[in-house]
């Protein structure tokens, strides 16, 4: 590879980018390819579908590496594998289960690759049925929960100790069970069950107040009792939550409301449909355009103002989502 002629055309490339083409040239081994910004690329004849020809458009992707005569070398046929990885990669996070096969084993863990990150699989999170000796245990493909995602690094810790020890132990959603924080992230935490399982607490699950760290509301090896959310979630198989066993202070709100009363607001958002007001009591309400004008087709804009104060009557309420929509006195509207 001609490493000057690949820094000089690779300014706009990386090696796995996937980029259009233009065919301009089918040859008996080769395909050369037009590309925007770099002289041409070539990939093998034998990736090249027949039904393709001179001046069609192509997916291809960059291998990273330039051919003797200076071209860049590209790949057709692992366009759509590609794409498939990177549609995995958008939902990759702490929690997901990944497949992967050990290339490398040491003396901390076993080592592989998954769609370019490097998996790090420590023995201490290996499932105990499965790893009781190393030996024909290279080039196998295993299932693993992600447990730490590096993406800057391009990183997996991942175990199957967890993804084995859940499966063996039943809990039904509803359960309250006592459990203790084992692990504290600001976004999530790992929940050692009294029953042995292992679960999920989600920052969302948290708390009915904004929080932005886990740490505002749980502290670590400290005992609380959870509500089990998910028996089937993509973390540990176990979902569970601490704001669900205290009332919503929504629902004490919205269970004080009855159509017909009056209520106050202020404009925060119009669209096509209607305006959102920001009520008063903190409750935020909708109001719809054409049920509060008689004219037909009239843009909501003409009927609200950005930021103005209106007044009207409570004509729908759905206490379980908790929205309101209202019917405004648009004559009384002051700004």
């Amino acid at each position: 590879m001609k490493m000057k002629d690949f820094n000089i055309n690779m300014t706009q490339y990386n090696r796995g980018d996937i980029i259009t083409g233009t065919i301009v040239m089918i040859g008996a081994k080769e395909v050369v390819v037009a590309l925007g910004g770099l002289k041409e690329g070539v990939f093998p004849r034998t990736e090249l579908d027949p039904a393709f020809k001179i001046g069609d458009a192509i997916l291809v992707m960059v291998t990273g590496e330039i051919d003797d005569k200076g071209c860049l070398v590209l790949t057709h046929s692992g366009v759509n594998k590609a794409l498939e990885d990177k549609e995995k990669l958008k939902s990759l996070k702490v929690g997901s289960e990944l497949s992967f096969k050990i290339s490398e084993i040491n003396t901390s863990g076993m080592l592989g690759e998954f769609m370019g990150y490097r998996v790090f699989l420590p023995y201490s999170q290996c499932a105990t049925k499965d790893f009781v000796n190393r030996e024909g245990l290279l080039n196998r493909e295993i299932k693993a929960i992600v447990i730490e995602l590096n993406n800057i690094k391009k990183s997996i810790v991942c175990s199957t100790k967890l993804l084995e020890e859940n499966q063996s132990i039943p809990v039904e959603i509803g359960e309250v069970l006592e459990g203790s924080v084992i692990k504290l992230e600001d976004k999530y935490a790992i929940v050692l069950l009294n029953n042995g399982a292992k679960a999920k607490l989600s920052i969302t699950d948290a708390s009915y107040e904004h929080i932005n760290s886990l740490k505002e509301v749980v502290e670590l090896n400290k005992e609380y009792n959870f509500k089990v959310l998910d028996t089937n979630a993509d973390f540990l198989r176990i979902s569970v939550g601490l704001k669900q066993l205290k009332e919503n202070p929504l629902d004490v709100q919205y269970g004080l409301l009855n159509v017909g009363d009056e209520v106050q607001g202020q404009v925060v958002k119009i669209f096509p449909v209607g305006a959102v007001i920001k009520l008063d009591n903190g409750l935020t309400a909708l109001a719809i355009t054409k049920e509060n004008s008689d004219r037909a087709n009239v843009a909501t804009h003409h009927i609200y103002k950005l930021n103005s104060k209106v007044k009207g009557i409570i004509s729908k309420i759905d206490r379980e989502n908790h929205k309101i929509n209202i019917l405004t006195n648009i004559k009384k509207d002051s700004n």
